[in-house]
């Protein structure tokens, strides 16, 4: 059975109002690499923004679900609900995996794209921090790179004050 984007924004809606099914969809996101864990992933994406407080209490179970999951569906909108959070000094907890899946070739390009982002908030307190995804961004070919990732590669590196040449 196909799930509709009018059913996702129906759910969120209800997700919204009602603690205990938002947490069911937490909980089902979690579980694995199921469409149930894909639907309840992308029916998170869909809750506006002042329900971030709710993906804040989550966070830590939002990063193990990105950072271990098989599936790059879960894995892309995971990571999507975690670039709608605030970062603050000292919170870089996926800072390592977000550098090394940015250069992974065979991860898609909206994880990628997504990897860069997340990367650049948990280093813009830290010159030295900055400086490794600035050095780390240069090493990647930009002809590899599909317009998307390509156009977060170049705004980033211009947030960072690098030289792209392109």
């Amino acid at each position: 059975m196909q799930t509709h984007v009018s059913d996702i924004k129906a759910s969120a809606l209800r997700a919204q109002k009602d603690a205990k099914w938002r947490q069911q969809l937490f909980c089902t996101m979690a579980e694995g690499t199921s469409r149930e864990a894909a639907t309840a992933a992308w029916t998170l994406t869909h809750l506006p923004k002042d329900c971030n407080k709710y993906l804040e209490h989550n966070k830590a179970m939002i990063v193990n679900v990105a950072t271990h999951t098989d599936s790059t569906t879960i894995r892309r909108l995971a990571l999507t609900l975690l670039e709608r959070l605030d970062w603050s000094k000292g919170d870089i907890c996926i800072l390592d995996w977000c550098l090394e899946h940015m250069m992974l070739g065979d991860e898609p390009y909206g994880v990628r794209s997504l990897c860069i982002k997340l990367a650049n908030r948990q280093c813009r307190h830290y010159p030295e921090l900055c400086e490794e995804l600035r050095q780390t961004l240069m090493l990647m070919d930009p002809a590899e790179m599909g317009p998307g990732l390509k156009h977060t590669w170049k705004k980033t590196l211009t947030e960072l004050g690098g030289r792209h040449g392109v």
